[in-house]
């Protein structure tokens, strides 16, 4: 996106500087005889000079390998997005960071939705009001109402690199910066943000990379 910018803005101000001088001259020094429109001196410069056969052929050869590069450009960075996309999404943990001791669900409920690559969370239906409780100890980093999607959600740093967030919540009961452990209640659940019914909105990440919560939540039953 950048460089298509960049490229545009090239273009038009190479436009501007080719322009730009034949318009002051038509304004500031008007021809002083008289004659049909487009008979100023300088109007039949530039008459000759874009009407040439090579200029015409010069201009079409280039403007044929701009666009061929610029097609070749947009190709390379479109896939290194695609790549850059791919190495976010794994469905393991990257080395076994945790335990079937070290984290536990967060509440009781039925999976409605699993992980999958438009998906990277779980679902768990449960209704509305159920308590949510961190997967393991850590620090609320972030609290926010009314997230675009999330709705009302809480994200709790964790050891080892770990971050999980809970989302669609009915009310939060955290802070961001408080200190919490599996124990503390970080809400209740909810229908905010979008969904269409109530449930809550588990993702697990490590090291920024999106993991499947359930291979790293062993005891979590249906």
């Amino acid at each position: 996106m950048i460089l298509k910018r960049l490229v545009s803005m090239g273009w038009l101000m190479l436009l501007t500087v080719l322009i730009l001088p034949y318009q002051i001259f038509r304004v500031f020094l008007p021809a002083k005889r008289p004659g049909r429109p487009g008979s100023h001196p300088i109007s039949k410069v530039f008459t000759r000079a874009f009407e040439n056969k090579k200029t015409k052929r010069f201009v079409g050869v280039g403007l044929t390998v701009f666009i061929m590069l610029f097609g070749v450009i947009g190709n390379i960075l479109a896939a290194n997005e695609i790549a850059a996309a791919d190495e976010t999404l794994i469905a393991v943990p990257v080395e076994p960071i945790v335990t079937a001791v070290s984290l536990t669900i967060p509440l009781q409920g039925v999976l409605g939705q699993g992980y999958h690559a438009f998906h990277r969370a779980i679902d768990i239906l449960a209704p509305i009001g159920t308590e949510i409780r961190p997967i393991a100890k850590g620090r609320v980093v972030e609290a926010s109402l009314g997230r675009i999607g999330w709705g009302n959600t809480v994200v709790v740093e964790h050891e080892k690199g770990l971050r999980s967030r809970y989302a669609h919540m009915k009310e939060i009961r955290v802070v961001e910066g408080q200190e919490v452990n599996k124990e503390m209640g970080l809400g209740t659940v909810g229908m905010t943000g979008w969904t269409t019914g109530p449930h809550l909105h588990l993702e697990i990440y490590q090291n920024g990379r999106a993991i499947d919560p359930l291979t790293v939540l062993p005891d979590f039953s249906l």
